[in-house]
């Protein structure tokens, strides 16, 4: 029985692409909250993204899809929507800020947004998140900087064999210029008035 939740702040640093192949190594079902959640989303123009009408609503269908299944990979940002019974472990992938922006840029996202997502990364909130609702010991962080799927993969799948948890080992705030990190704040200003 494998029950992984794969999630990382913005898209764009390899969610369903590693979430897809851990449900083919374990051959088992994915699981993407958006589509179980459908009727529970609206979109807000203004923000450019969706947001769900009734949380505990969406938690009762999250746990009514999944109450059947022993196992299962959720490919999902929305790890608030997830109870925590309802996982082994959480892995967050995270990916350079200035390779998720130019993957941003390179998929016509609104400056706005992009620049959203990258300090979301840069700050680590997914991270954050995720050792919030699950705790340190459920949680495997993942730099996927450079790394292909299965590298990604084996890496996770040795953490969670030896039941390793792994989290604050990325810190982009010592590796990036500072530059870059007072541009993304001006536009982050200017994105703001």
């Amino acid at each position: 029985m494998v029950r992984l939740l794969i999630t990382g702040s913005p898209p764009g640093v390899g969610k369903t692409t590693v979430a897809t192949e851990f449900s083919r190594i374990f051959n088992t079902v994915l699981i993407d909250v958006n589509e179980v959640i459908r009727p529970l989303l609206k979109w807000d123009p203004r923000l450019l993204t969706n947001y769900v009408t009734d949380e505990k609503r969406a938690r009762e269908l999250i746990m009514r899809r999944l109450s059947d299944l022993g196992s299962y990979i959720i490919d999902t940002v929305a790890i608030n929507l997830i109870d925590k019974a309802l996982i082994d472990w959480c892995i967050v992938l995270r990916l350079n800020p200035t390779e998720l922006m130019r993957r941003l840029i390179t998929r016509n996202w609104p400056r706005c947004k992009v620049i959203e997502n990258v300090l979301a990364e840069v700050v680590g909130s997914s991270l954050s998140m995720a050792i919030d609702l699950f705790g340190k010991d459920k949680v495997i962080e993942v730099d996927t900087t450079g790394k292909s799927v299965q590298e990604i993969v084996k890496y996770v799948i040795d953490h969670v064999l030896k039941g390793d948890p792994i989290n604050g080992v990325v810190d982009w705030l010592d590796m990036l210029d500072t530059g870059f990190l007072v541009g993304l704040d001006k536009e982050l200003d200017e994105c703001s008035t």
